[in-house]
C-alpha cells in the first residue's frame, strides 16, 4: 500500500512538472529535447556522486575504528598507572601521617607562643610608656610626658579593634590614668595663666589690674594651650570627664568643645551656674532673656581674642579645621541648652512664661546665627524646644494665642477699616485692619518656625497656619452672610478686599523657595506614610511620625526636577479664597446691574422710529437715559472707592459685559430706528455711556462690541446696508458649499465698516429701521442678482447717490 502511495505521488509530481513546462501550448513540444538532456545530465551527476561516496566511506570508517582502538588501549594503560600511583601515595601518606600530626601540634604551639609574645610585648609596651611618662613627670618634663602620652593613645587606637578584651581594658585604664594626671597638672598651670591674663574678658566698671610680664605670660599660655591640644583622647573613647552635662546627652550632636577651650570655659560655667541656678534673684523663670543676653555678651566680648590669639595656635598645631570662635560658641551655647533642659519641666504649666521663653529663644537663635555666624547644623536652644513634650506644648500655645489674637482682631471696632485709607498710594489694596493684622500674624508664625532644625517640625507649623487660614475664612464667610443684603456696604467690600489680599499674598508665598521645599518634604512624608500603610487623615492634618519622616528624608535627595511644581502648600486655601472672592464680586456686579436694569425701561420704550433727523436738531443725551446713566455713574464711583483696584477692574469689565448684552437685547433688537433714532442711540452710547468707562480704559468701546457695531450698522446709509446685507447673505449660503471666495468677500465687507461679528450684522440689518420706502427695498431685496466681485466697483461708482443706484439695480 505504501508502494502504491509513493507511485501515485511520483506520478502526480511528473504530471505537474510536465504541465508546468509545456502548458497548454502545442508549440512547447519543441522543448522536449532540451528537457530530456537536462534531466539526463542531472541523473549522470547524481550517479557519479553516489559511486564516489560508496568507494570512499568504507575507507574512512576503517581508519576511525583503528584510531578508536589505539585510544582505548592508551586509556587502559593510563588507568593502570593511576592505580599504581594512588597506591604509592596512600602508602606514603600513611608513613608520613605521624610526622604531620606532630608538626601540626608544634605549629599550633608556635602560633600560641607568638600570640602570647605579642600580647606580652603590648603589655610591656604599655608598661614602658607608663614608666616613661612617670619618669618624665618626676623630672617635671611635662612636654615629654605629653609626647609619650600621644604614643600611648596611638597604641590604644591600634588595639581598640582587638578581641583581647583584657588587654584593651588595661591599655584604656592606663591611658585614662595618665590622661587625668596630665590634664589636671597642665590645667592648673593653664588656669593660673588665664587668671594672670584677666580671663574671662568681662566688661565691668571696675578697672582690672595690668598683666605682669605680658609677653612671658602669653608665651606660657601658648605653650600650655598646645600641650592641651596634644592631650586628646581618641574619638572612639567616651570619657565621662569630657562630657559637659549628662542631662542633655539626649540632644543629638551636643559634644563638648576641645580640651583647652573646655578649661577656658570653666570659669564661665561657674559664673553661669552661680547666677542662673539655685535661689539667686537672677534665676527667674520669667526672665530667660537674662541668661540669653549674658551668653551673647560673652561671645561678643571674646570673639576678637579668639580670632587673634587662639586661632593661630590651632593653625600652628596643624588643626586648621578647628574654628576657635565656633568651638567657644558651641561651649557657651551648651550652657543655654542645659539651662533650658533644666527649666522646661517647670515652665510647661505656665503658658505665658513658656511663650515668653519661646520668643526669647527664637531671638537668641536668630542673633546667634545672623550676627555671629553660628552654623545651622550646630545644636542650639531650638533643639531643646523641638524635643517631645516641649514641642507639643509649643504648638498648643502657638495655636491658642493665635486664636486669641484672631478673636481680638475680629471684635475690634476698627476691624473693617483700612489703616491707610488717607494715603492713596499705600491704600491701593484697601485691606481692612483685620486682614492686614491676620497676614502679619501668619508672617510672624512663619518667621518663628523658619529656622527650626527639622522639616517635620516646620510641616507641623505649616499645618497650623493652614488651620488658622481656614478658621479665618470661615469667620469671613459668617460675617459676609450677615451683610449680604447690602453688597455695596463698607463691611461687605472690606471682606471682598480681604479675600483678594490673602489669596495674592499666599500666591507670592507659594513661589518662595522655603515653601517649595516644604511642599517637597510634605509630599515625601505623605508618600512614605502611604507605603507604610499609615495614610494621613487629610491634606492639612499630617500626623508627624518622626521616625518615618526621617527615613523618607534620608532616602531621598532634594532634586529640583522632583519638586511638585503642579501644586503648592497653599493651593487649596487659594482656591477657597478665590471662589469666595468670585462669588462676592458676582454679587456686587449683579446688584449694580439690577439697579441699572430697573431704570432702562423708559430708554427702551423711547420712540426711536419718530425722532427727528440730526440735521434738524442738536443732539444731546436722551432724557430717558439720564437716570440710568446717573445711577451707573454713582455706582462706579462708589464701588471704585470701596474695593481694591484689581478687583474694581474685574468689576467694571463684568458689568460692562452685562450692560452690553442688556442694551443690545433690550433696546436695539426689539426697537425700530429711523435716521434720527439711530443717530441719537449712537450719541448716547459713544458720548455718554462709553466715556463713563473711559476713566478706566483707553478703549471703552471694545467692552461694548455688540452695542458699538449695532450703532455702526444702524447709521449706515441705505445703499451700504443693502450691499452689506447681500454680501453676508451670499456668504452664509455659500458657506455650506465651502466657497472661500464669498467668505473672504464677507470678511472684507465687515472689515470695511469696522465690524467683527457677522451674526450680529446679519441680525441688525434684518431689523426694520424706518418708513415703507426702505421696507420696500428689504422686501424685494431677495430678488437682487448675485453681484460678486463688481460689488466694490458699483459701490465706488455710485457712492454719491447710492439710493438711486440700488433702485435702478432693483428695477433691472
Amino acid at each position: 500500500m505504501a508502494a502504491s502511495f509513493e507511485k501515485s505521488a511520483v506520478d502526480e509530481y511528473v504530471i505537474n512538472l510536465i504541465n508546468s513546462v509545456f502548458g497548454d501550448n502545442v508549440k512547447n513540444i519543441s522543448k522536449v529535447k532540451e528537457v530530456y538532456e537536462k534531466y539526463v545530465d542531472t541523473k549522470t551527476s547524481l550517479e557519479s556522486k553516489l559511486s564516489l561516496a560508496s568507494s570512499e566511506v568504507p575507507t574512512e570508517i576503517e581508519n576511525a575504528l583503528r584510531n578508536a582502538e589505539a585510544v582505548k588501549q592508551e586509556i587502559q594503560c593510563l588507568g593502570k598507572q593511576k592505580e599504581s600511583l594512588h597506591k604509592e601515595i596512600q602508602d606514603h601518606v600513611s608513613t608520613l601521617q605521624p610526622v604531620v600530626e606532630e608538626m601540626t601540634k608544634l605549629t599550633h604551639k608556635i602560633q600560641e607562643l607568638e600570640k602570647l609574645s605579642k600580647y606580652l610585648s603590648c603589655i610591656v609596651r604599655v608598661d614602658e610608656l607608663s614608666s616613661e611618662i612617670q619618669n618624665s613627670l618626676l623630672i617635671e618634663n611635662v612636654t615629654k610626658s605629653v609626647s609619650i602620652f600621644q604614643k600611648l593613645t596611638s597604641l590604644y587606637t591600634t588595639l581598640h579593634s582587638s578581641q583581647c578584651i583584657n588587654l584593651v581594658s588595661f591599655a584604656k585604664e592606663t591611658m585614662l590614668f595618665w590622661y587625668k594626671i596630665l590634664r589636671d597638672k597642665i590645667a592648673r598651670e593653664f588656669e593660673d595663666v588665664l587668671k594672670l591674663l584677666n580671663w574671662p574678658l568681662i566688661v565691668t566698671t571696675i578697672k582690672t589690674p595690668p598683666v605682669n610680664n605680658p609677653v612671658e605670660t602669653r608665651e606660657k599660655m601658648d605653650h600650655l594651650f598646645k600641650q592641651l591640644l596634644q592631650l586628646q583622647l581618641p574619638n572612639s573613647l567616651n570619657y565621662e570627664g569630657q562630657t559637659s552635662s549628662a542631662g542633655v546627652a539626649h540632644i543629638l550632636g551636643l559634644k563638648p568643645p576641645i580640651l583647652p577651650l573646655q578649661l577656658m570655659l570653666k570659669s564661665m560655667r561657674k559664673r553661669f551656674k552661680y547666677h542662673f541656678y539655685g535661689k539667686k534673684q537672677t534665676n527667674d523663670l520669667g526672665k530667660p532673656e537674662w541668661y540669653f543676653t549674658q551668653v551673647l555678651s560673652w561671645i561678643r566680648d571674646h570673639r576678637d581674642f579668639l580670632d587673634q590669639r587662639i586661632q593661630p595656635l590651632f593653625n600652628e598645631a596643624g588643626r586648621q579645621s578647628i574654628d576657635a570662635k565656633l568651638e567657644f560658641m558651641r561651649g557657651v551655647v551648651s550652657l543655654v541648652i542645659e539651662k533650658l533642659d533644666s527649666d522646661l519641666p517647670d515652665l510647661m504649666y505656665d503658658e505665658h512664661k513658656f511663650s515668653h521663653l519661646v520668643d526669647e529663644a527664637l531671638l537668641f537663635d536668630r542673633e546667634l546665627r545672623m550676627s555671629y555666624g553660628y552654623p545651622s547644623s550646630y545644636p542650639s536652644s531650638l533643639h531643646v524646644l523641638t524635643e517631645g513634650l516641649a514641642f507639643d506644648k509649643w504648638i498648643s500655645v502657638e495655636k491658642k494665642f493665635a486664636i486669641e489674637k484672631l478673636d481680638f482682631m475680629m471684635s475690634s471696632s476698627t476691624a473693617w477699616k483700612s489703616q491707610y485709607k488717607d494715603i492713596a498710594d499705600i491704600d491701593e489694596m484697601k485691606v481692612p485692619e483685620c486682614g492686614e493684622s491676620f497676614m502679619t500674624l501668619m508672617l510672624t508664625i512663619t518667621d518663628r518656625y523658619k529656622s527650626l532644625p527639622h522639616p517635620a517640625h516646620k510641616i507641623q507649623f505649616l499645618d497650623l497656619q493652614l488651620e488658622l487660614l481656614e478658621d479665618f475664612r470661615i469667620r469671613l464667610v459668617q460675617v459676609m452672610k450677615d451683610v449680604t443684603h447690602s453688597p455695596l456696604g463698607d463691611r461687605y467690600c472690606a471682606i471682598l478686599n480681604t479675600t483678594y489680599y490673602i489669596s495674592e499674598v499666599l500666591r507670592e508665598w507659594s513661589e518662595l523657595v522655603f515653601f517649595v521645599q516644604l511642599q517637597y518634604y510634605k509630599t515625601q512624608f505623605q508618600n512614605q506614610s502611604r507605603i507604610s500603610g499609615n495614610q494621613p487623615k487629610s491634606q492639612h492634618s499630617v500626623s508627624m511620625d518622626r521616625s518615618n519622616f526621617v527615613d523618607a528624608m534620608e532616602t531621598s535627595d532634594l532634586d529640583e526636577s522632583s519638586l511638585p511644581l503642579e501644586s503648592t502648600v497653599f493651593e487649596d486655601m487659594i482656591q477657597l479664597f478665590d471662589r469666595m472672592r468670585h462669588d462676592m464680586l458676582k454679587t456686587i456686579v449683579y446688584h449694580v446691574f439690577t439697579d441699572v436694569e430697573a431704570r432702562i425701561k423708559p430708554y427702551r420704550d423711547a420712540r426711536w422710529l419718530a425722532l427727528p433727523s440730526q440735521k434738524d436738531v442738536v443732539l444731546g443725551l436722551s432724557t430717558s437715559a439720564c437716570e440710568m446713566l446717573l445711577v451707573l455713574k454713582d455706582h462706579l464711583l462708589e464701588v471704585g472707592q470701596k474695593i481694591s483696584k484689581p478687583l474694581f477692574t474685574s468689576f467694571w469689565e463684568k458689568l460692562a459685559e452685562k450692560l452690553n448684552r442688556l442694551i443690545y437685547e433690550e433696546v436695539i433688537l426689539p426697537n425700530h430706528f429711523n435716521e434720527g433714532g439711530s443717530a441719537q442711540l449712537q450719541f448716547d452710547m459713544t458720548r455718554n455711556l462709553f466715556p463713563l468707562f473711559g476713566e478706566y480704559t483707553q478703549r471703552p468701546e471694545s467692552y461694548f462690541r455688540d452695542v458699538k457695531e449695532a450703532c455702526i450698522l444702524l447709521n449706515l446709509k441705505l445703499g451700504s446696508a443693502l450691499l452689506l446685507n447681500e454680501v453676508l447673505t451670499k456668504s452664509s449660503q455659500k458657506t455650506k458649499k465651502s466657497d472661500k471666495s464669498n467668505d473672504s468677500d464677507a470678511k472684507g465687507a465687515l472689515h470695511e465698516f469696522s465690524l467683527t461679528v457677522r451674526s450680529l450684522a446679519v441680525r441688525v440689518l434684518k431689523q426694520p429701521t424706518e418708513d415703507g420706502e426702505k421696507a420696500k427695498y428689504r422686501e424685494c431685496y431677495h430678488r437682487i442678482k448675485p453681484m460678486g466681485p463688481i460689488l466694490n466697483t458699483a459701490y465706488t461708482q455710485y457712492h454719491s447717490d447710492e439710493e438711486e443706484c440700488f433702485i435702478s439695480t432693483l428695477n433691472m
